[in-house]
């Protein structure tokens, strides 16, 4: 009997495979452990609908992650915070603040994209990397000046 995967089963493969088990199996335990269901025609056309339509939002996502990458390549934010009298800040720049200026100048980028080797605890200019979905990145100038 062929049935459609609804969750991952390790034996047999992962959710929306189709797959060849025998009629008992499926009776008394994918279905009634809700983990498949029978491979009707209208449940593999179904499936293939979801399919593309996973396959559509998966392209969109992809060009909407190019077009933020050359959006911020270069980009430059500006951050102004207090100093003591020895030139340090009294709180270091941290990626929360960095994602919270972007978002104010209109761009979305969350704070688990924005990659520092350590938080930033001197006035200046520095380069950050924002690590976007499906493999791009981009590089921004981020100026640190006091208050």
């Amino acid at each position: 009997m062929k049935v459609i995967l609804i969750q991952d089963v390790t034996s047999l493969g992962k959710e929306g495979d189709v797959v060849q088990v025998s009629a008992g199996h499926a009776q008394n335990f994918l279905f009634a452990q809700n983990l498949a269901v029978p491979a009707t025609p209208d449940a593999l056309k179904k499936r293939a609908e979801i399919e593309k339509a996973a396959a559509r939002a998966a392209h969109k996502n992809l060009s909407v992650s190019g077009d933020l990458a050359a959006q911020l390549e270069g980009h430059e934010v500006v951050l102004k915070e207090k100093v003591s009298e020895g030139g340090v800040l009294y709180a270091a720049v941290t990626e929360k603040a960095i994602a919270s200026a972007m978002k104010k100048s209109g761009l979305k980028v969350t704070q688990k994209m924005i990659k520092l080797s350590e938080p930033i605890k001197a006035p200046g200019t520095y380069t950050v990397t924002i690590e976007l979905p499906h493999g791009f990145e981009a590089q921004v100038n981020l100026i640190v000046e006091e208050k």
